[in-house]
Formats: C-alpha cells, sequence, structure tokens
C-alpha cells in the first residue's frame, strides 16, 4: 500500500481541520457516491478494515481545492461533460483522515461522520474494491 508524506500533515498524528479532530493520515479506498444534492462516502476501507461503523456515512472535508479536483475527476471516468453534474458511485483512492467522532447529519444525505482528504491517489466509476482495501 502507499505510504505518501502529505503535504503540510505529519502523517502519524491527530489533527484538527474547520474544527474538527481527525484520526492519523492513512491510505484509504471508498465508495463515493454523488448527485446533484449529496456526497458521501458509503464506504471507507484501510488495510483490509472498515473506517465507518455499519451503516454509518462519511461527508467530506478536502485540503487545498482537493473536493474540485475530485468532482473533476469523477466526472472525466464516468465521461461527463464539465456542466453536466457529477452523479454515482465511484471507486476513490486516496490519503486521507476520519473524524475522531460522529455527528448528526447536517441535511438529507449528509454522513455522520467526516473523512478529511489530504491527497487524491485515484477515482474510478462504478467500481468496488476487490482486495478489501
Amino acid at each position: 500500500m502507499l505510504a505518501l508524506p502529505v503535504a503540510g500533515s505529519a502523517t502519524g498524528a491527530d489533527v484538527t481541520f474547520g474544527g474538527e479532530a481527525f484520526g492519523p493520515a492513512r491510505p484509504m479506498t471508498g465508495i463515493w457516491f454523488s448527485n446533484f444534492e449529496s456526497s458521501r462516502f458509503e464506504s471507507c476501507r484501510s488495510d483490509g478494515r472498515d473506517l465507518l461503523r455499519p451503516g454509518e456515512s462519511a461527508s467530506l472535508q478536502c485540503r487545498a481545492r482537493l473536493c474540485d479536483g475530485l468532482d473533476a475527476r469523477a466526472a472525466r471516468a464516468a465521461h461527463r461533460g464539465k456542466r453536466d453534474p457529477v452523479w454515482g458511485s465511484f471507486l476513490v483512492r486516496l490519503v486521507g483522515r476520519v473524524a475522531r467522532t460522529a455527528h448528526e447529519p447536517r441535511y438529507l444525505g449528509d454522513g455522520t461522520r467526516t473523512v478529511l482528504i489530504e491527497r487524491l491517489v485515484s477515482v474510478a466509476k462504478g467500481e468496488t474494491p476487490r482486495d478489501g482495501r
């Protein structure tokens, strides 16, 4: 699995971002769902284990324009035009962090946890992890 340093963060240390405490950075594979009103990780795994509890999903926070990059890569993977909203499920490989605590959903379709994306590795349309990571 990849072990790449993330600019501006200590990989093994917890951080606070946007007022929320996150655990250590790690390589992750997640199933990200997006449509015109929702954007969330429906699952997220690292080192062969689930990072979200059963029935839990995760909202997204991103460092330095990575959410725009995620949308752009997903649009390319789905072969959509720039004006079309990104819609569907995507396999996302990233380096990121999971919030230490859950929160109440803030709107319909919101997650109960948060994943902080620190580095995008790849985005593919409609795939699921085959190796459990």
